[in-house]
Formats: structure tokens, C-alpha cells, sequence
């Protein structure tokens, strides 16, 4: 009976882990509401959730916060038109589909083949403005150059948002934790892509709160300068 309640067993481990995935989840629901400030709720969902799967964070609610705040600006200036441009190429896609066929064709293939270089892109953007302080154009060509380099895993990210939106889309229900799974699975994905230019240890009751954006090996990044020559 102690073991069935004991917190240190894998079962209680993955609850946890659920649960904090659940309200990391809804933090970043509420934030979207006003729609342009995704870009932000994203980038501290990304944070958040990546301080715990890499256990390097603190409370995951103030490291959320902590993020929105410090990125709300720079969030907004790379997520509103990230938002945008996803929104007029999607209505592209779904007009030329209805259009018929003919020239209609060519240019919905064209717009299907940018599309899925933005969603390739945009899945780098809020993670990389989440853990490294760089500008904006660097974070767009930082997250072409990740999401090239790294593109089987990058196949494999889309792949999960995909089945995310799947599964929301029979049980609508699940949009309060699927995102949530999705993302954290995306941040394990994330932490392995990131090893090399992040540090490997943190102590949140030595340090404090977890630093925002300066979590950065400054030595070993400019190796992902090298690949933008």
C-alpha cells in the first residue's frame, strides 16, 4: 500500500509529469487567446517545458511567466507575422483546392511547398528565441539552418503536430492536454538537437530562477555560424 503512494515510483513520476504538461498547457491556451501574443505563449510554453524535461528548471508556472514577460515583445515582432503568413497560405491552399484545376493546380502545389517550409521554420523560431538571445533575422535563418540540418528529426516533429491536431480533431476534449504531450515530446527531441550549446548542469536553489535567454554555451555556437557561411 506505501508503494501504491509513493511519489518516487515511475507511475506517480509520469502523472507528475502529465499534470505539469496539463497546466503548462492551459497557461498557453489562455495566452493565446488575444491571438497575437502566440508568439510569445509559445515561446514560454517551449521554455518552460524544456526546463523540465531537462530538469534544469524551476517552477514550471514562474518559468512560464518569466518567459512571456522577457520575450512578450520580440515575440510578438516574430510571432504576428509568423501567424499571418501561416493564415494567408493556408486560405491560398484551400481557395486553388476549390478553384479547380489547371493553373489552379501548379500554384496550390507551389503554395503547399512553402507552406511546409514555414512549418519546418516555425517550429525552430519560438524555441530558439525561448533559449538563446540573438535578433530576429538570426533566429529565422538559425531555424532554416536547424530545421535542414536536422531534417529527419525535423520530419519527425511535424509529424507529431500533425497527429496532435488529428486527435484534437475527434475529441476536441484533448485540447487541454494533447498540446501539451506534444510539446513535450517535441522538447526531448529539442534538448538532444541543443545539447551541444546549452549548458549540461543547473542548480535552481544555488542560482535562483531559472536566467531567461542566457542559457547559452557562447563557445560552442559559433559552430552553428560556421553552417550560415
Amino acid at each position: 500500500m506505501n508503494r501504491l503512494f509513493n511519489q518516487n515510483t515511475p507511475f506517480w513520476k509520469f502523472m507528475g509529469r502529465v499534470y505539469d504538461a496539463f497546466v503548462l498547457n492551459v497557461m498557453w491556451l489562455l495566452c493565446c487567446i488575444p491571438i497575437f501574443t502566440i508568439g510569445p505563449a509559445t515561446t514560454a510554453f517551449y521554455y518552460a517545458m524544456l526546463g523540465m524535461v531537462r530538469q534544469d528548471g524551476g517552477y514550471i508556472s514562474k518559468d512560464f511567466i518569466k518567459s512571456f514577460k522577457m520575450n512578450f515583445k520580440q515575440g510578438i515582432q516574430l510571432g504576428l507575422p509568423i501567424t499571418l503568413l501561416g493564415a494567408f497560405l493556408a486560405l491560398d491552399i484551400y481557395l486553388c483546392y476549390h478553384a479547380g484545376r489547371g493553373i489552379y493546380s501548379f500554384f496550390m502545389f507551389f503554395f503547399v511547398v512553402i507552406f511546409i517550409v514555414w512549418f519546418a521554420v516555425s517550429l525552430y523560431v519560438f524555441v530558439i528565441l525561448a533559449k538563446f538571445e540573438r535578433k530576429n533575422k538570426e533566429i529565422l535563418i538559425w531555424a532554416f539552418t536547424f530545421c535542414i540540418k536536422n531534417l529527419p528529426r525535423t520530419l519527425l516533429l511535424m509529424l507529431e503536430v500533425i497527429f496532435g491536431i488529428w486527435v484534437i480533431h475527434l475529441l476536441p476534449g484533448l485540447v487541454l492536454i494533447m498540446p501539451g504531450l506534444v510539446v513535450e515530446s517535441h522538447c526531448g527531441i529539442f534538448s538532444k538537437i541543443f545539447e551541444p550549446y546549452l549548458p549540461t548542469t543547473y542548480d535552481p536553489e544555488s542560482e535562483g530562477e531559472t536566467p531567461a535567454n542566457e542559457d547559452f554555451n557562447t563557445d560552442d555556437i559559433n559552430d552553428v555560424n560556421q553552417w550560415l557561411l
